[in-house]
């Protein structure tokens, strides 16, 4: 694969993402323990026999030991889908200082998490998003998802707007059943409308982990001298002196990281931030373990 090398992979196989503990909605039977009554191993409850049930549900030891038909219920199992939202956006595509962009750090980002959802037998699926609806792939369960996925994530580039809160609306319409969703963006828009987009998802009984994907750059402002800076999604320019303005965009850009981080646990979404440049499977082991 182009965007997973074996270090990495060697790397990845020994996480595990632990998702049994969320409650899966899917029609294929699977490891995970789910809403509904059906066939498993896990014995819940017995309950009385009713007219239409099979008689190879009925427990007949409970029946020789109280005379009367009981029929044995198991929870459920289904595979439980994950739905990988990737923000494709110009901004996406800032890099600095010979690190790698933005974009090509949560396209890794993306594969490896799918990459562990696929090996414990789960499905993913991926939809990129800028302005409008990117490409996307269907969820499926085989590790051949990964090398779609990777072929489909290596000719892509990032460029043109995008609304955040809109791009996970529409996600909110177009998941039917619970599942994982996970958004890998830099989260530079308007914060109070990402948090709303993503309250409703939780309101859907999703389950929402988020990776904010940032340059050491866009945190320190660290340049020197008069500077032009150009907006990647707009047109708009903007010259100064970093100097004069690098305290207030450190204390403005440590709110913003404070807002994302309290509003997302809030609501009980698992966030974390993610830095180009630095050992990303180090941090993606730390926020697992966080979220676990």
């Amino acid at each position: 694969m182009r965007l997973l090398d074996s270090v990495a992979l060697a790397r990845l196989r020994s996480l595990r993402l632990e998702l049994r503990r969320l409650a899966a909605e899917g029609p294929a039977a699977g490891r995970h323990r789910g809403l509904l009554k059906g066939s498993s191993r896990d014995f819940t409850q017995h309950r009385p026999y009713a007219p239409g049930d099979e008689l190879k549900s009925l427990d007949w030891k409970a029946y020789a030991r109280q005379d009367r038909y009981s029929v044995r219920e198991y929870a459920a199992e289904s595979v439980l889908t994950t739905h990988v939202l990737l923000d494709a956006s110009g901004s996406m595509a800032y890099c600095e200082g010979g690190r790698p962009p933005k974009f090509e750090l949560a396209c890794r980002l993306a594969l490896a998490l799918s990459y562990l959802v696929l090996c414990g037998g789960d499905a993913v699926g991926l939809s990129v998003f800028a302005a409008q609806p990117g490409p996307s792939l269907p969820p499926r369960s085989s590790l051949s998802q990964l090398e779609a996925m990777d072929e489909l994530l290596s000719g892509l580039s990032a460029g043109g707007e995008t609304d955040l809160g809109r791009a996970l609306k529409r996600a909110a319409a177009s998941i039917k059943r619970r599942c994982l969703v996970v958004l890998i963006s830099d989260l530079l828009g308007e914060p109070e409308g990402v948090l709303r987009a993503a309250r409703a998802l939780r309101a859907r009984r999703h389950e929402l982990l988020v990776l904010q994907v940032l340059d050491p750059c866009e945190r320190d402002f660290d340049y020197e001298g008069l500077s032009s800076f150009e907006d990647m999604e707009r047109a708009d320019g903007l010259a100064c002196d970093p100097a004069q303005l690098r305290g207030a965009y450190a204390e403005e850009f440590e709110r913003l990281l404070r807002f994302y981080e309290g509003g997302f646990h809030r609501c009980g979404i698992a966030y974390g931030a993610f830095f180009t440049g630095a050992r990303w499977e180090v941090d993606l082991v730390r926020f697992l373990e966080r979220w676990r």
